[in-house]
């Protein structure tokens, strides 16, 4: 008997609905993936009632099912956020593509779920992602494929001498498992980016000092299992229907040793005066051409919610802030050669 050995997991995207960005291609490299679980419920129903002559459970109804996932990976570039953010415009090159974000509410369809159509479907950029583990033999292989997929909550985050990290909180319509052949793909071999790429800036002056950083968007998606089994003109029976995008928030947290020259005007004028102001972060890890790849993200209407001074007794002094970001758009240019495979709507 074969076990699943950790180093023949592998963890890739799918395109759906519509154009694949690729043109010879149906799945999308995630980035260096670190982690991945996905949870598969059921939702069985417990039953008991009377008549059985038994203490025991009766039986079991096959209730709501809800798939949900967390991923984990060092990005090659800003897909996955990008989505989570909002919509998408890709303007394709022959080598270097960019790539536009902007937020969008809910007056406005961005793209289809799980390769239908409708204007009333208001729910972020969907996608698959196919979760492998081979062993030898035929129908050996362990594989689930989660479709229907929409970006619960994204967080970018980076601390000084590592990679950084998006770690991904998901939610699925469908989990289908097969034990046949996983899907292709090949490692683009692009190193991703790192904590040296990144720079903070908080109302036009740098934070030279910033030791650790995490930028996170929660669309707190609304999910419902309708009573109609034909809701919203399509059959889910068991699963969700279209995901609805809730109250959006970001939040920028920052650590960095206490800068003299603008610690003052930080607490005093940002933090103690409640006054708000533009931040960017900015990736730059271009190497073959300026542009290359590089991304940023921009933030507006930020306003400083808390802002920890504590005095030590040897080091450095430490400062850490947390920032709410009112809108974020940003700017990506990398070799993907399309983030959206969808056409909006």
């Amino acid at each position: 008997m074969a076990r699943y050995g950790a180093d023949q997991n592998k963890v890739l995207g799918l395109y759906e609905s519509g154009l694949y960005a690729e043109a010879t291609a149906e799945t999308f490299w995630l980035g260096e993936v670190i982690d991945h679980s996905v949870d598969d419920a059921e939702g069985l129903i417990e039953s008991r009632y009377m008549g059985t002559t038994s203490r025991s459970f009766s039986d079991f109804d096959q209730g709501p099912r809800d798939v949900t996932g967390t991923l984990s990976y060092h990005p090659v570039d800003m897909r996955l956020p990008f989505l989570a953010l909002g919509s998408v415009v890709d303007v394709s090159g022959t080598n270097i593509s960019s790539h536009i974000v902007t937020e969008f509410d809910s007056d406005k369809c961005q793209n289809f779920f799980v390769s239908g159509a409708g204007t009333d479907m208001t729910v972020p950029a969907c996608f698959t992602i196919e979760d492998s583990k081979q062993a030898p033999g035929t129908g050996r292989n362990f594989i689930r494929t989660i479709a229907g997929n929409v970006i619960d909550t994204m967080k970018i985050s980076a601390s000084e001498g590592e990679k950084v990290t998006v770690d991904i909180d998901y939610i699925g319509q469908t989990c289908t498992p097969s034990s046949g052949a996983s899907s292709s793909i090949t490692d683009p071999d692009i190193a991703p980016y790192m904590w040296s790429d990144c720079m903070l800036t908080l109302a036009g002056s740098s934070m030279d000092t910033a030791k650790s950083f995490s930028l996170e968007t929660n669309n707190n998606m609304q999910v419902n299992h309708y009573i109609g089994s034909s809701a919203l003109g399509r059959f889910y029976g068991r699963v969700i229907a279209p995901p609805v995008v809730g109250n959006r928030n970001h939040t920028l947290s920052v650590t960095m040793d206490l800068p003299s020259d603008d610690a003052i005007w930080l607490y005093e004028n940002k933090y103690k005066g409640n006054n708000s102001f533009n931040a960017t972060l900015d990736m730059d890890a271009d190497v073959t051409a300026t542009g290359s790849k590089h991304a940023t993200f921009n933030m507006s209407g930020c306003q400083i919610v808390s802002m920890d001074n504590p005095s030590v007794l040897e080091g450095l002094n430490e400062t850490t802030l947390e920032i709410r970001p009112q809108n974020i758009d940003g700017a990506a240019y990398d070799s993907s050669f399309k983030y959206n495979a969808w056409i909006p709507a």
